[in-house]
């Protein structure tokens, strides 16, 4: 019985698996407006070398204050870390960035100076990355919050839910 229905059934199975049409065949040209297959479309036009050239050589210090600030807020987590003898206030950290484009040196005034709380905060300041630049080493002044924080604004987070009077 299965001869019977496989030798009529058997046309129509190969004509299923193959047709006599050939493949559709990928265009040979390309528009210029279009990007090559696989490739994402450009959503900015790129920026011309003449603009990139004199910025690549410049001392970035907008990048450079960013990259302060955050070592700032690290370096305030220091108060944590010591004793609570340790002198507490506002400190001014001085930052060398080499042209490499990292810190390879900060120094604390007194009276952190020499102190674990001085020398915990200034190595948040050591080996932070800014753009290369050409031209001499660069000093910077970043001060930093060496104080415990108040409770008050962990009271005021702390309000008191109240519940709407029901009818």
């Amino acid at each position: 019985m299965w001869r019977r229905y496989g030798a009529i059934l058997s046309p129509f199975v190969f004509a299923a698996c193959g047709g006599s049409t050939p493949p559709a065949e990928a265009p040979t040209t390309t528009s210029t407006n279009e990007p090559p297959l696989g490739q994402p479309a450009a959503a900015v036009p790129p920026v011309p070398v003449e603009e990139i050239e004199p910025k690549k050589n410049q001392f970035d210090e907008e990048q450079a204050r960013i990259v302060l600030n955050r070592a700032a807020a690290n370096a305030h987590t220091c108060i944590d870390m010591v004793d609570k003898d340790q002198p507490r206030g506002d400190a001014t950290v001085i930052v060398t960035f080499s042209g490499v484009g990292k810190s390879t040196k900060a120094s604390i005034a007194a009276p952190y100076d020499n102190t674990p709380i001085g020398r915990c905060a200034t190595r948040a300041f050591v080996n932070i990355i800014v753009p290369p630049f050409a031209g001499p080493d660069v000093e910077l002044l970043q001060q930093v919050s060496l104080k415990p924080e108040t409770k008050k604004a962990a009271d005021a987070s702390t309000a008191k839910k109240t519940t709407p009077a029901k009818k």
